[in-house]
């Protein structure tokens, strides 16, 4: 069985994280930039990045917003490498992030169709109306 490393707010490989984001169907018109991943990460309150033994980027998960108020976002796995438990010590690592900060407000927008998945991580569904802007292509 492969071993994974983790690793909080250190250097990733941002070809292998936009390689990552277009495996996962994320971004299939190729329209993230090598510049724009490192600005993204430097943006980043905190990541956690997954490895082989081998080097390959097999996980992702970060945290974004102001000091007050943040959203978990890009909880991804390698498709070849899902169901080893990735995701959720991705989680793990955010949860111990989140547990340390004092924000007011964590969200995060839930994908996954794995039912329970960040549930057991303490979120909760919430009924409150949410409003989404979305820019449409031109």
């Amino acid at each position: 069985m492969e071993t994974f490393s983790f690793s909080e707010n250190g250097d990733v490989d941002v070809r292998q994280l936009n390689h990552l984001y277009q495996l996962i169907g994320w971004d299939k018109h190729k329209r993230r930039t090598e510049n724009a991943t490192r600005l993204m990460l430097e943006l980043s309150h905190f990541y956690v990045a997954a490895h082989t033994e081998t080097g390959l980027l097999v996980g992702f998960a970060r945290v974004c917003g102001d000091p007050y108020i943040v959203q978990v976002l890009d909880v991804i796995t390698h498709p070849d490498y899902r169901r080893l438990g990735i995701a959720s010590r991705c989680m793990e690592h955010v949860k111990a992030h989140l547990d340390k900060a004092s924000y007011i407000s964590v969200t995060l927008t839930d994908g996954t169709q794995i039912p329970g998945f960040y549930q057991k991580f303490g979120f909760r569904e919430i009924e409150e109306p949410c409003l989404v802007w979305k820019k449409t292509r031109l």
